[in-house]
């Protein structure tokens, strides 16, 4: 297990001290058939430099948006001096998922469009290896499965307090306001959509050679803490290179902001090899 003071301990002296700079961008998803949005943040020499970039794409949680991560964390300060460009894309409550009925395909949105249009856009580097993706709670559910299922896509993948048991039929129950909606993202309990993003399912098959770094965060007092065990067992057991902290925490954002420090130096570190 890499020990977190190797992540913490690397400086990148290269990058100013100017103030990141936030931008809101549009695409049009194939994939979702409809225009939708996405925040990013860029170095604050981004402007006065000709190199290319590292991405993290950083995902938000149930009844979020992407506007989260800036509004309700210390984001940009804590993103100061980082050589990486980070990308908020909207993925509305839809667990990043292809949905069972057809409504809508995030994963698709997620792995191909939203790539394909930062990379168009901005001077992000354009392979896998210059590619994270992480997430809180929804978002770190379907950072891992996004990242373990599309081998290659994405050098680290990370999760802070994630929601892993998501396709289970008794999750939903503890969410009656998303009971519906889950039910028409994931299918019936056994069918084909449920069982092929079941995230532990997925983590069992993966093949750990090659496959992304891990970074899993949970609070001691957080209701998925022992979700968040179960994956790691599982990716200790396939031999991934994996990261894991259990610290006095909740599932609430004042937790996340404190660990979005760390999930960026981890990603920063991951990524160092093209830093």
């Amino acid at each position: 297990m890499l020990p977190l003071i190797l992540a913490a301990s690397i400086a990148f002296t290269s990058i100013g001290a100017g103030a990141p700079v936030v931008r809101d961008e549009t695409l049009q998803s194939k994939a979702l058939g409809r225009a939708i949005k996405y925040r990013i943040l860029l170095p604050g020499n981004y402007a006065a430099s000709a190199k290319r970039y590292p991405v993290l794409y950083l995902l938000h949680g149930l009844d979020g948006h992407y506007e989260d991560w800036t509004t309700r964390t210390h984001l940009e300060e804590r993103a100061r001096r980082l050589p990486l460009l980070i990308v908020m894309p909207e993925g509305a409550d839809a667990w990043y998922t292809n949905a069972a009925d057809g409504s809508g395909r995030f994963e698709d949105y997620i792995t191909e469009d939203l790539i394909r249009d930062v990379e168009s856009k901005y001077r992000a580097i354009r392979a896998g290896y210059g590619r994270a993706i992480a997430g809180l709670s929804m978002g770190g559910y379907g950072a891992i499965k996004i990242a373990l299922k599309h081998p290659g896509t994405y050098a680290a993948a990370g999760s802070l307090s994630g929601a892993f048991e998501a396709t289970e039929p008794e999750f939903a129950r503890d969410f009656p306001a998303h009971t519906e909606e889950m039910g028409r993202i994931f299918g019936p309990a056994g069918g084909e959509t449920r069982t092929a993003n079941d995230i532990f399912l997925i983590a069992r098959a993966a093949n750990s050679n090659g496959g992304p770094a891990l970074y899993v965060d949970c609070g001691e007092s957080d209701r998925f803490l022992a979700s968040n065990r179960r994956l790691v067992d599982i990716i200790h057991s396939r031999g991934f290179t994996y990261e894991y902290h259990e610290t006095p925490g909740t599932h609430a954002w004042d937790y996340w902001d404190r660990r979005l420090a760390p999930l960026l130096a981890w990603a920063v570190a991951a990524l160092n090899g093209v830093a």
